[in-house]
């Protein structure tokens, strides 16, 4: 009977250390041994495939997770051209297009590399860790530039050499493909997740326009989500004054403060399923009001989708000076 399929990604955090990053093709490396005449070239065999750190190093954990690997990403981990050969017979290995493998692949890793492609642009970044908005649709960046194709980097574009694209190459197709809005919530996030410095993103941003470089200007790596990102973003777009992460009472910071009193609380999408965060925010609200601010607390969905009648609101608020202490005491 067969033996049972290795995988190419560890299944527990502690599985990607260098020293047991290979575990799982021991089962591929018992399988060839019959195939080998002397238990010396035996245990040769298994320090070849099981033992390279430096192949650990060189092939990234995410690349080992979607299950797409190229065959410079095999010979890293110490496979040679005849294992090869001989896990695509076996079934162990599928091969998806010349020079490209899979095994139990990701169904958008798999697609990109039937395309001749990898996952790019926002898709990376998204497997990479970063806040992206909904509806970013996938990106794939081709290897050579089709017409059309938006996703493909400021600057030289590097050849498809991994199904994924590395985080700068993934930020310079962002460049290109994304929005203002957009980029400052990815980047922000990059930023608050030390994902990415600053220096790196001036780096990375030195071949796209002046109107992308500016941009950096206003991003602020304080922001701890990404609809905090886009409400900032559209108020200062109105040219509205407002400050971040601001601790207006002991022990207690609110997301945005227009003016003295205006607190504006953004709730991500994960926000709504958590009942312990549904009872602490009502017990800050309560507290916040009790002394004498204004709040706002907007949920995912209305950022999404309720963009304008929230702004209304809040221009109201501050034309009516209700966003200061001062003039309401003077009332």
């Amino acid at each position: 009977m067969r033996a049972m399929m290795p995988r190419l990604a560890p299944n527990r955090p502690e599985d990607s250390a260098p020293s047991g990053h290979m575990t799982a093709l021991c089962t591929h490396v018992a399988g060839e041994r019959r195939f080998l005449r002397s238990p010396q070239r035996a245990r040769s065999f298994e320090r070849r495939v099981t033992g390279s750190e430096h192949g650990a190093r060189m092939v990234e954990p995410l690349v080992l997770q979607l299950g797409v690997v190229t065959t410079a990403q095999l010979a890293a981990l110490g496979w040679s051209k005849w294992q090869i050969e001989r896990a695509v017979q076996r079934l162990v290995l599928v091969r998806i297009r010349p020079g490209w493998f899979g095994q139990s692949p990701d169904a958008d890793a798999l697609a990109a590399a039937r395309a001749g492609a990898c996952i790019a642009c926002f898709s990376a970044l998204r497997l990479r860790g970063a806040w992206v908005p909904q509806g970013s649709g996938a990106h794939l960046r081709h290897a050579r530039h089709r017409a059309g194709a938006r996703c493909r980097p400021f600057g030289a574009q590097p050849p498809v050499r991994s199904v994924v694209d590395d985080l700068g190459t993934a930020v310079r197709s962002a460049f290109r493909c994304g929005d203002r809005e957009a980029l400052v919530v990815v980047l922000d996030s990059l930023l608050h997740r030390r994902l990415a410095t600053l220096d790196e993103l001036r780096t990375w941003a030195a071949d796209a326009p002046a109107r992308i470089r500016d941009l950096l200007a206003v991003l602020d790596g304080r922001a701890e989500s990404g609809t905090e990102s886009m409400v900032r973003f559209r108020l200062w777009r109105l040219r509205i004054g407002v400050r971040i992460q601001v601790r207006v009472l002991p022990g207690m910071r609110v997301d945005l403060l227009v003016g003295e009193r205006l607190v504006i609380e953004c709730d991500s999408r994960e926000h709504h399923t958590d009942g312990a965060a549904y009872e602490r925010d009502r017990e800050r609200d309560r507290r916040l009001v009790a002394r004498g601010f204004l709040v706002l607390r907007l949920s995912y969905r209305q950022i999404h989708e309720d963009w304008p009648a929230i702004e209304r609101d809040i221009l109201a608020i501050i034309r009516r000076g209700d966003h200061r202490f001062a003039r309401r005491n003077q009332r």
